[in-house]
């Protein structure tokens, strides 16, 4: 029997060694991954997340930070997500039950996903892009309609906020 433990053991550290060096375990969980894009800086990863006015920053992660608006009672998260599939791909894939509604925009030439969960006094929202070849989601809850406009603006300035990748000291998000 102690074989047998020893064996399974010695399985289990060899396919999470594999998986290590092949960079294809997350280790920390979730879907969201640090990435490079293709000038060769690093992403999000060292923190350089915009700054939102009225909003108190919080770092969950390397990949991902949130964003409180303690007078209006919203948060909004930001997040790095897997660049090995298109945007368009992880938008086609979600759970569409989840969502009372959707739609398309081209927010300064970037194609924006957003999708609703509407109820009678507030709603979600998921928000999917790619940027600079690397895909993103900004997402909020209890989203109060009267204060609509103030989350959907905030959410289009984080799209707008991530710089080129021509910009050689770009970290993907750029400082407001």
């Amino acid at each position: 029997m102690k074989k047998l433990y020893a064996l399974l053991i010695i399985l289990i550290v060899a396919y999470i060694g594999i998986n290590v060096v092949a960079d294809n375990f997350n280790l920390t969980g979730g879907d969201a991954t640090t990435a490079t894009d293709n000038s060769g800086n690093t992403n999000p990863g060292n923190g350089t997340f915009p700054e939102l006015q009225n909003f108190t920053q919080n770092k969950i992660n390397d990949t991902a930070v949130s964003y409180t608006d303690s007078n209006y009672n919203m948060t909004i998260y930001a997040q790095l997500l897997d660049n090995s599939k298109n945007i368009s791909d992880i938008v086609s894939g979600l759970d569409q039950s989840k969502y009372t509604s959707s739609q398309t925009i081209d927010q300064n030439g970037v194609t924006a996903y957003f999708y609703y969960n509407e109820g009678s006094e507030t709603y979600g929202a998921d928000i999917f892009f790619n940027k600079n070849n690397q895909n993103y989601k900004v997402s909020g809850g209890n989203v109060t309609y009267e204060n609509s406009d103030y989350f959907i603006n905030h959410c289009k300035n984080i799209i707008d906020s991530i710089s080129g990748g021509s910009n050689q000291d770009s970290k993907g998000f750029s400082r407001w």
